[in-house]
């Protein structure tokens, strides 16, 4: 086997250990059987959909804004979560609101 050149030769006794090591199992482990399996990739998707408590979204600003977001938050002492949660859902309520009438 070619050795690596990409680092320093190590003592004949490590580099045995390594080479050992290089020569075994090459794949990861099977996963414990968790209990039964979803017969269908479709039940499987639901169930995952179904188990999941919150669904999360990335929200794009620039650093400016983070930073005046941050800032408010500081000084409310809130969290950014709480903050959007207070601006987000009013603005939602509203449009809906505007879209039935």
């Amino acid at each position: 086997m070619q050795p690596n050149r990409r680092r320093a030769i190590a003592d004949p006794e490590l580099e045995r250990k390594i080479e050992e090591f290089s020569r075994s199992a090459s794949t990861a482990p099977e996963p414990a059987d968790s209990g039964p399996q979803p017969s269908s990739h479709l039940e499987a998707k639901l169930a995952v959909q179904r188990s999941a408590a919150t669904v999360g979204f990335n929200f794009k600003m620039t650093p400016e804004d983070h930073q005046r977001l941050k800032a408010l938050c500081a000084k409310e002492e809130r969290s950014i979560q709480y903050m959007l949660n207070k601006i987000v859902w009013p603005a939602v309520e509203r449009l809906e609101r505007e879209s039935q009438g």
